[in-house]
């Protein structure tokens, strides 16, 4: 019996010594935290380096769009100021409309000039004394109704109309040569000749005064 209890104490001896020998050969193994962690890291670390690389790209793209932005309010600038320096000059060098005599300064195939004519041509005339450089152009405009009389047409009486406000004007010390006068008859009606109404208006005489070109 003893020599039985020493032989099993020399197995499990030699099993425990076997045992312990092939744990020691077994390579050190890293932990699954470990493992999770340098997982974890890594991915933050990609993550972070692309919403880097996102927000440079973001920020190039905002770059250009402000760059471009401000190139087309430069443009627009520029075109606004041409057309502002267009309209200006355009303004400067269009006649200006002192008064219009209608239907009831010119009755229908008539010349004859009533005192209030008079009265408004006097209120202008000043100005245009004033205007040394600007020239004085009276337009005669006609209804389409005929005149009745002979050797005188609408263009004639147009013509004849704008010249009776002409002499006025020089009789108040505007010097003819400043002075143009042009006959439209019904040519250039201003409103409908089918009624007294609109034919009281396209009879008239426009005075304007046009500035003399290229003065500011």
């Amino acid at each position: 019996m003893r020599f039985i209890i020493i032989g099993l104490s020399i197995i499990f001896f030699t099993l425990s010594a076997v045992i312990t020998f092939k744990t020691l050969e077994l390579p050190a193994q890293k932990t699954s935290y470990q493992d999770i962690r340098e997982e974890v890291t890594s991915e933050s670390n990609n993550i972070i380096k692309k919403l880097a690389e996102d927000q440079e790209a973001s920020r190039v793209i905002v770059a250009d769009l402000q760059a471009t932005i401000t190139q087309l309010e430069n443009q627009l600038k520029t075109k606004e100021q041409v057309l502002e320096s267009i309209k200006t000059t355009d303004t400067e060098n269009r006649p200006r409309t002192l008064a219009v005599f209608d239907g009831e300064t010119f009755h229908s195939g008539k010349i004859a000039i009533n005192d209030l004519t008079l009265s408004t041509i006097e209120h202008f005339v000043g100005e245009i004394s004033a205007s040394q450089d600007s020239r004085v152009i009276i337009e005669g405009h006609t209804d389409n109704i005929p005149t009745g009389k002979l050797h005188i047409d609408n263009m004639a009486l147009s013509l004849r109309r704008a010249k009776a406000i002409a002499n006025i004007l020089i009789s108040h010390g505007i010097s003819p040569d400043r002075i143009s006068v042009i006959g439209y008859g019904d040519t250039q009606p201003i409103d409908s000749n089918n009624t007294e109404e609109g034919r009281a208006k396209n009879r008239r005489v426009e005075v304007k005064l046009m500035p003399k070109e290229g003065k500011n």
